[in-house]
């Protein structure tokens, strides 16, 4: 292998790719015939990136003067390649038996342990299921991605569920406790039922770019997104995601009790503050009453504070006490439509999951589970 190529352009690969890879893994380098391409197999994903000869609108500065396959230590590599000098590189495989793959710029040399190894097709072609903008669908996950499960225990809510049935796009992700959910009509035909890792639904922008396109393939037992120079990865899981829509109660038998959402905002961020009891241990109790709601901190998570504030009601309500996590509550205004100013709690009753929503009509419906407090 003998390569020039930009070391901006190849660092801004590696770095995406570095997501996924842990430093003991190995990276695959094919330089062919007009493009450099990047393997990398983690223990769930496997991510590739293609940088192509110089193009109209990307100076890589690649030219590619021997073609080979090799396999070198990830963590070395990008750790080789930031230190380098910027500007143009020339990497190349030595020709002695240890084999070595030299990195030079203008001032000095590096050199690492590599092997050659066989060719490993990271953007082969799979059956298409779909196509979405990379900026729309960067969005539309945003609007769920704050319900993904952080307990590793559960991999099934490590994951957005992504869904397009009967023109119905389905967009979902919870944690058992909080649960964000997106339903739209749509045009596009061809039906998937989809997983997608909590890092790459986080991430659309930063792996694919706010611009261009990218399609869903399936191949054998693996889902893969695709785009203009990257390619990830990973297994199908073979597990149904649960249906959520049982756990949303039946508006008509339900109470709205609507807040000023600057000042319940305010208030749910200040009791935050002063809980020691981290994200998932503190509890606060919503003491409705016809005109006004009570927020007092109860024992758990609050330690050092006793806290206390009465907020007016913007409609009339029945009495109700409700012991919930202020973090779920604030995490679902916080994704509630821009220019919101009212918070509506839609309650049924004081053990099942109440709606979170604003005067803003949105496609998205935001559930939280009540606290049992004795």
């Amino acid at each position: 292998m003998k390569i020039i190529i930009n070391q901006k352009s190849l660092l801004a690969a590696l770095n995406k790719m570095n997501a996924f890879l842990r430093s003991s893994e190995m990276l695959t380098l094919s330089a062919k015939s007009t493009s450099l391409y990047l393997f990398g197999k983690s223990i769930s994903t496997n991510v590739s990136s293609e940088i192509k000869l110089t193009t109209k609108t990307e100076e890589t500065g690649l030219e590619i003067k021997e073609k080979s396959t090799i396999q070198v230590n990830f963590g070395a590599f990008i750790k080789a390649i930031r230190e380098s000098e910027r500007g143009m590189l020339e990497i190349k495989t030595s020709n002695t038996e240890d084999l070595r793959l030299v990195i030079s710029s203008s001032e000095f040399e590096i050199d690492i342990f590599a092997k050659n190894t066989e060719y490993h097709p990271g953007f082969v072609q799979g059956k298409k299921v779909g196509k979405f903008e990379s900026e729309s669908l960067a969005n539309l996950f945003k609007e769920v991605t704050y319900s993904i499960s952080k307990l590793q225990s559960r991999p099934l809510f490590n994951h957005v569920h992504f869904k397009l049935k009967d023109n119905q796009l389905l967009i979902e992700a919870t944690d058992a406790r909080c649960m964000a959910r997106y339903v739209a009509e749509t045009s596009q035909q061809t039906e998937f039922d989809l997983l997608i890792p909590e890092i790459v639904s986080k991430n659309i922008n930063k792996f694919f770019g706010k611009e261009g396109v990218i399609t869903f393939e399936l191949h054998d037992t693996e889902i893969c997104f695709k785009s203009k120079g990257m390619s990830i990865e990973w297994e199908l899981y073979d597990k149904e995601y649960p249906d959520t829509q049982r756990l949303i109660p039946d508006r008509q038998e339900m109470t709205s009790y609507e807040i000023n959402a600057k000042s319940f905002k305010t208030a749910l961020r200040r009791m935050i503050k002063l809980s020691d009891g981290g994200d998932d241990n503190t509890t606060i109790r919503l003491e409705f009453s016809e005109n006004t709601v009570q927020l007092i901190t109860d024992n758990f998570g609050f330690s050092l504070f006793n806290y206390h504030q009465e907020l007016p009601l913007l409609s009339e309500g029945k009495k109700i006490t409700l012991g919930v996590n202020p973090n779920y509550i604030l995490n679902a205004i916080n994704h509630l439509p821009k220019g919101s100013e009212v918070v509506k709690l839609v309650v049924l009753s004081e053990i099942r999951p109440f709606i979170v929503e604003s005067e803003i009509s949105s496609n998205t419906l935001h559930l939280a589970t009540p606290i049992r407090m004795n």
